[in-house]
């Protein structure tokens, strides 16, 4: 056989596997991003035993690239009847910043976004890629919640069993 006919031959062969599906095809990886959004009745800004899940609510994730307003990957979720999303993801996003971020209630007693202390502007950063150790495709994201305009007249137990006093500057 001569060096052309081989030449032909493997290119062939190659091209007939390349035609099999998922065989000699690289796949962009694929996530799952979940998580909750939930009422903060008490206005302290972290999930206690007094929050209330949210279903309905819209979240948005957003990736960007080490330029300044470099949006590279956007999308947005509801939650379900328990609070809870689950978005999901192509590709790999390595070289961005990825985050979770409320956008809109579902319910109009409780929607007001945080910003006070460390709080201000709610934001849960996800590892979108398969090069940082963690196994699996799904990346949990930390609670986000929105708060009531007034806490609820039972926050004033909770805020003494947690031995906290939340008209204090901090």
């Amino acid at each position: 056989m001569s060096g052309l006919t081989r030449i032909a031959v493997l290119f062939a062969g190659a091209l007939c596997l390349l035609s099999l599906p998922g065989v000699a095809r690289a796949t962009a990886p694929e996530f799952f991003v979940v998580g909750e959004v939930y009422c903060e009745v008490c206005r302290i800004n972290f999930i206690n035993k007094l929050s209330e899940p949210m279903p309905g609510a819209k979240v948005k994730l957003e990736c960007k690239g080490e330029e300044a307003g470099n949006v590279t990957y956007t999308q947005e979720g509801e939650t379900n009847e328990a609070g809870q999303y689950r978005l999901k993801v192509e590709g790999d996003h390595a070289d961005e910043e990825c985050g979770i971020t409320l956008v809109k209630s579902s319910r109009s007693d409780c929607d007001e976004i945080p910003d006070e202390g460390w709080a201000s502007k709610p934001f849960s950063i996800i590892t979108l890629t398969k090069n940082n150790g963690f196994h699996g495709n799904t990346r949990n994201a930390n609670p986000l919640g929105f708060t009531k305009k007034k806490a609820n007249a039972e926050c004033t137990e909770l805020f003494k069993e947690l031995e906290i006093n939340p008209a204090q500057e901090p």
